[in-house]
């Protein structure tokens, strides 16, 4: 079972290729699996939500196409409408206090299976912090995309000016240059590896929603409850278990001389055999949570053009001939193979 997000994001995108001319993406023989799963989801607007994965790749893809970066470039066409629940309940709060506090509560509703990390606000000296961490590196994309919305959605609710940021965090070094976001968020970028994070000062909170109606916001956060509520089901928490163990995974792949399972177990705090156990409890295996996290990785990793040479070490094999053994178990198929039939 795979993280889904939300319709809206799918929408947003689309919003995007249309106002740039490039839905020449969506259309031809050279069309890539990822953008002909991205149009069968527009044409029956599923609730259902789209595959995580496969909308940051779309990302990846499209970030070809501009100089800045694709997140920022995303945020600036974004409506409340894209953040469904989200959007809603921001509007209707009485301030942006109030909106920030609910996106705290709600955040998972982003994300139809599970959110990848839980957002946190924390309130230090004159500042309210906005945080989560970023244990996934693939993941670059749709972090900066969601730091850009919040900010987005901030602007969009208050009946005056935005105020900028005191400051901006990102979790990960970006690809392209910290003036882009300096320039989109108007205030100083710093880099802490780990962390993403924007911070208000405590004035700023004050400022009103233009729609704020608390009766209205009281029946969407009972919504919003509701909603959450249903999600909170064994495969929810199976889910959440098994993106916690991929996230040490990707990080155990990168230690040399590591073995991968003694790394996560050690992260966890736990002792191989009770990680072993844990997972059990959640009808899950260490080796399977490796290989399916590995298969998605070497896929992506063929798409991109990458030499085989080059994925064995990225996904810690001794050579090619043991990646390409592993991979023809997975799929029934040779790499190359594989690579035909995309």
């Amino acid at each position: 079972m795979s993280v889904k997000i939300i319709v809206g994001y799918v929408r947003l995108l689309h919003r995007v290729l249309q106002h740039y001319q490039l839905e020449s993406l969506l259309s031809g023989s050279e069309q890539l699996t990822q953008w002909k799963q991205f149009t069968e989801a527009l044409h029956r607007d599923s609730e259902q939500g789209f595959d995580l994965n496969v909308y940051v790749q779309l990302l990846k893809q499209l970030q070809l196409y501009f100089k800045r970066p694709v997140s920022l470039v995303m945020a600036e066409h974004a409506s409340l409408q894209d953040v469904g629940m989200m959007g809603y309940l921001a509007s209707t709060s009485l301030n942006l206090q109030q909106a920030l506090y609910l996106l705290e509560q709600y955040y998972p509703l982003l994300f139809k299976q599970t959110n990848l990390e839980r957002l946190k606000i924390v309130e230090q000296d004159q500042l309210i912090q906005i945080l989560w961490s970023a244990n996934y590196e693939d993941y670059r994309e749709i972090y900066e995309l969601n730091l850009a919305m919040i900010f987005k959605i901030a602007k969009l609710i208050v009946q005056e000016q935005l105020i900028p940021p005191s400051f901006i965090q990102l979790g990960l070094t970006p690809h392209l240059s910290l003036s882009h976001y300096e320039q989109f968020f108007g205030c100083k970028i710093q880099v802490y590896v780990g962390q993403y994070k924007i911070c208000f000062d405590h004035h700023v909170l004050l400022a009103r929603s233009f729609a704020a109606d608390q009766q209205l916001n009281q029946v969407l956060s009972n919504q919003a409850k509701q909603s959450l509520q249903q999600t909170d089901t064994f495969e929810h928490r199976q889910q959440i278990l098994k993106q916690k163990v991929w996230g040490f995974i990707e990080q155990g792949l990168k230690q040399q001389n590591e073995i991968v399972q003694e790394y996560v177990a050690r992260q966890m705090h736990y002792s191989e055999r009770t990680l072993q156990r844990q997972l059990k409890l959640y009808q899950l295996n260490f080796q399977d949570i490796l290989d399916e996290y590995r298969l998605q990785l070497s896929q992506y990793y063929l798409q991109q053009g990458r030499s085989l040479v080059e994925i064995a070490t990225l996904l810690g094999y001794a050579d090619q001939s043991a990646f390409g053994r592993a991979f023809k178990r997975w799929t029934g198929q040779t790499p190359k193979q594989y690579l035909r039939h995309v």
